[in-house]
């Protein structure tokens, strides 16, 4: 249901902090049916805004380069910025310009929607946040619930200085947050798998490896994108703390408490991580001396069951070339003799021979 309704939204979306509200159309255009950004936005890029004013947030869901330019050439946002945008920059970073400062960060998004899906490893695409003094411009994957999670943030707490800093801490908190389930769920199935490996049988055994295959993926890849994250908000926090006049557009003060705390909860997700791939590790480990252990056991027996096989061969070659050689067309001992004295005896010397030969396989331990 969440995603059918997600499906339905318009890919551009205007939120003021004035109103609560949001307008949402599927162009440029049908948002701004006059072709000009609302007024109050208009005043906000001539001047910078009082502390009081509210502030505005425009978000775009898949641009399309003719959407960026667009807002590129209305918003007066650096080339470099669109670029990167444009090309879709894998990698996350923080980087400040004249009248405003960018951060690019990975996030999760629904798999039904990735381009590049693949089995047991959740799908990721980048988002660029765009902070001005006076709003927020975001660029968002499709897939992503972040920017509707927030805005009803926003409507519930009442006891906050909504600004477009805070507004950049709630997007990251958001995307730090949408890793928890991932975390949880690695948590639970490297549980499962870790009481499955001591008292499975052998088949088991060889199922769990492929589980324990894809769960080390998703975590190798989830710790992948949160490390970068790591980075990129440690090196934010910092310019955040050393801002001066040089960079006014960095936020300082108690929004600082905020990313800190963001910080925090990331560390603690990266360690949880860490110790999960620990624990899956060792069962990996486990399940692979298992089927080491049992491939050997198999191997001796059916090493001790050859070794049989070959001396009862041994011992019946000998029997096979007798009667071969009377099977011949050629004259053999007892040929002329009407009675079944030679037949008997001949098997009779078979069967002495056999039993002669067990009983020194068997005093020898080869049987």
């Amino acid at each position: 249901m969440l995603k059918e309704k997600m499906a339905e939204i318009p890919r551009f979306s205007f939120f003021s902090s004035k109103t609560q509200q949001a307008i949402a159309a599927e162009s440029w255009d049908n948002l701004f049916p006059d072709g000009m950004l609302d007024d109050v936005i208009q005043e906000k890029l001539k001047a910078r805004p009082e502390p009081s004013c509210p502030v505005f947030w425009f978000d775009i869901r898949d641009p399309t380069d003719e959407d960026i330019d667009q807002v590129t050439e209305t918003m007066n946002i650096h080339r470099l910025t669109a670029e990167d945008i444009k090309l879709r920059e894998p990698r996350e970073k923080v980087e400040v310009f004249r009248n405003y400062y960018l951060i690019s960060f990975k996030t999760l998004v629904d798999s039904s929607n990735a381009e590049h899906e693949r089995p047991g490893i959740p799908s990721s695409a980048s988002m660029y946040i765009l902070v001005f003094q006076y709003g927020v411009v975001t660029f968002s994957p499709k897939g992503c619930s972040h920017i509707h999670s927030v805005r009803d943030r926003i409507r519930k707490m009442h006891d906050i200085h909504l600004s477009s800093d805070w507004i950049c801490y709630a997007l990251i908190d958001e995307i730090i947050d949408s890793f928890q389930p991932v975390s949880t769920e690695a948590a639970t199935e490297a549980e499962a798998i870790e009481d499955q490996v001591f008292i499975a049988r052998i088949d088991d055994v060889q199922n769990l490896i492929p589980r324990i295959d894809a769960l080390r993926k998703k975590i190798t890849h989830t710790l992948r994108s949160l490390h970068g994250k790591l980075d990129v908000l440690k090196g934010f926090v910092k310019r955040c703390q050393a801002a001066d006049k040089l960079l006014p557009v960095f936020p300082d003060g108690e929004l600082i408490l905020y990313l800190g705390d963001v910080q925090d909860h990331l560390v603690t997700t990266i360690s949880t991580l860490g110790h999960i791939d620990e624990i899956i590790g060792r069962s990996q480990g486990n399940c692979l001396a298992q089927l080491s252990a049992t491939n050997l056991r198999i191997s001796l027996t059916v090493n001790s069951v050859m070794s049989k096989v070959t001396i009862l061969a041994t011992i019946f070659v000998p029997c096979h070339l007798v009667t071969g050689m009377f099977g011949m067309n050629v004259i053999v001992p007892g040929q002329e003799d009407s009675g079944l004295t030679w037949f008997f005896g001949i098997v009779a010397a078979f069967v002495v021979f056999m039993i002669v030969c067990m009983g020194a396989a068997a005093k020898y331990k080869l049987l």
